[in-house]
């Protein structure tokens, strides 16, 4: 399941099983090719897809600094376990991946 956040209300899906935040921006091409990868995860993960800029509350979930978009950030039942990258959602991530 992939959301796109509308409000700034990423901690209503916190307590989500798996979940992945992908923190982006408007003007980042990169977020713009990943996004069609994102809705071919599955339905064993949720994902978020925030507007890193719009949306800074949420933001405070991704532990320190955000050097670059799209940002990937894994959590399972609303503990952060690591970033992954991009790529390995392009080559059709696992979750035992993970």
């Amino acid at each position: 399941m992939v959301i796109e956040l509308d409000k700034d209300n990423l901690a209503d899906y916190m307590s989500e099983e798996t979940l992945l935040v992908v923190a982006s921006a408007s003007w980042c091409g990169s977020c713009t090719k990943l996004k069609p990868h994102l809705y071919k995860l599955g339905d064993d993960i949720t994902v978020v897809i925030l507007d890193a800029e719009k949306h800074l509350r949420s933001m405070k979930f991704l532990p320190g600094k955000t050097a670059f978009y799209p940002r990937l950030g894994y959590y399972e039942k609303g503990y952060y376990i690591g970033d992954i990258q991009q790529l390995d959602v392009i080559n059709g991530l696992k979750l035992g991946e993970i």
